[in-house]
């Protein structure tokens, strides 16, 4: 494995149920190592709701969230005199819900049962982006620097202050300088050290009806065929960003 790719299974990953016995959450990753549900700086993690039920409170966390599997969620979000109440429907496929840790909401499941992705960022130290990706050609690990409808402008050198992870919503391989990664359905990829621009595409391939076997000349550090026998690969891309103090 190339050593500036680092991979994160998700079968490999810890499943713990929640207090109240609603669901259950599998977290693929918690910054800094060893950190709590008390004193991380940023988490990434999975949910499978089960039942309807009040969301945890985060104090001094921002949150997102996007539904994966289901029917999909009813949300009642109180407003800050408690008095005022929001009602938004999420769906698979919708743009990430983005909420502040403190905010008391109810959920409502449209059916028996969703999955959910979650990222947490500790606010004023970190913000993040989630970046739905409809993939019709290579990847270019270079994120762009305008994320989300309202304009959100990322600094222009990304490489000192970012991270960029790539979760797979379906299985996929991956050939990057000539070698093949395959990543199962909600395996997470993150690229420790930004390529050259010479290098910076990654080549994909949907596993469903597609060969496996790719030889070197195939797969070219520098350039790179697409080969997808489906109309669209599909991936969220994050990106956590820390705050200039």
């Amino acid at each position: 494995m190339n050593s500036n790719i680092q991979i994160i299974r998700y079968e490999e990953c810890e499943s713990s149920l929640w207090k109240n016995g609603g669901g259950s959450t599998k977290q693929l990753l918690i910054w800094p190592k060893g950190a709590g549900l008390s004193n991380f700086d940023f988490r990434i993690s999975i949910a499978t709701i089960s039942s309807d039920g009040p969301f945890s409170l985060f104090h001094g966390i921002d949150r997102q969230i996007c539904i994966l599997e289901g029917e999909g969620v009813r949300l009642k979000i109180k407003g800050n005199d408690l008095r005022q109440l929001e009602e938004i429907v999420l769906r698979p496929n919708d743009s990430p819900f983005c909420f502040n840790g403190e905010t008391q909401i109810e959920s409502q499941l449209l059916d028996k049962q969703i999955i959910d992705f979650n990222v947490m960022t500790k606010r004023g130290k970190y913000r993040a982006y989630i970046e739905p990706l409809e993939l019709n050609g290579s990847l270019n690990l270079e994120p762009s620097k305008t994320y989300h409808k309202d304009n959100i402008h990322r600094p222009t050198n990304p490489h000192n202050n970012e991270r960029q992870w790539l979760l797979c919503l379906e299985p996929l391989n991956f050939f990057y300088q000539g070698q093949t990664i395959q990543l199962k359905r909600y395996d997470m990829m993150q690229c420790l050290q930004w390529p050259d621009s010479k290098t910076q595409l990654l080549e994909i391939q949907r596993l469903e009806g597609a060969s496996l076997k790719v030889t070197s000349s195939e797969a070219k550090q520098s350039e790179i065929k697409h080969t997808v026998h489906h109309r669209q690969c599909q991936v969220l891309r994050i990106i956590i960003v820390r705050n200039d103090i």
